[in-house]
């Protein structure tokens, strides 16, 4: 028999699926070269000529002129930091932190200070240092005088 219907090929529409790949991948992409900020407070801290960088490998508790603490930048009670301190020095040598860098707000009482630096040495940390920023060198016009 014959057929009297024609065989039209259905209209070609475009995939997208490769289009929407690409879409995603410049996503990621941007999402991960991205620059966060980080949040912070502002501190004095006192100056010192013998200033130095410090190691890469080191824990930072920060004593805030508000009473707070932070532990590597997050909030963190007395508590806490006395917890994670003794997780620190139960780590194997080589993965222990090199050294505690104590960064104090210039009107934080010595009392405090001098607490949290007793915390940390009774933990086993010796390697202890405090936080300051580098004195600027005084122009040679006024060291003459």
């Amino acid at each position: 028999m014959i057929s009297l219907h024609k065989n039209t090929p259905a209209p070609a529409t475009p995939d997208i699926t490769p289009l929407l790949d690409v879409v995603f991948i410049l996503l990621i992409f941007f999402v991960v070269s991205a620059v966060f900020t980080a949040r912070g407070l502002t501190m004095d801290l006192p100056e010192a000529q013998t200033a130095k960088p410090i190691a890469q490998k080191s824990l930072r508790i920060e004593l805030l002129p508000d009473g707070k603490l932070l532990y590597d930048g997050q909030p963190a009670t007395l508590l806490d930091i006395s917890h994670k301190l003794t997780d620190a020095a139960a780590l194997p040598v080589s993965r222990q932190p090199e050294c505690i860098m104590l960064k104090s707000a210039p009107n934080v009482r010595v009392k405090r200070f001098v607490g949290m630096v007793d915390m940390v040495r009774r933990h086993g940390f010796n390697n202890l240092v405090i936080a300051t920023a580098a004195r600027q060198p005084e122009p040679a016009h006024k060291a003459a005088q």
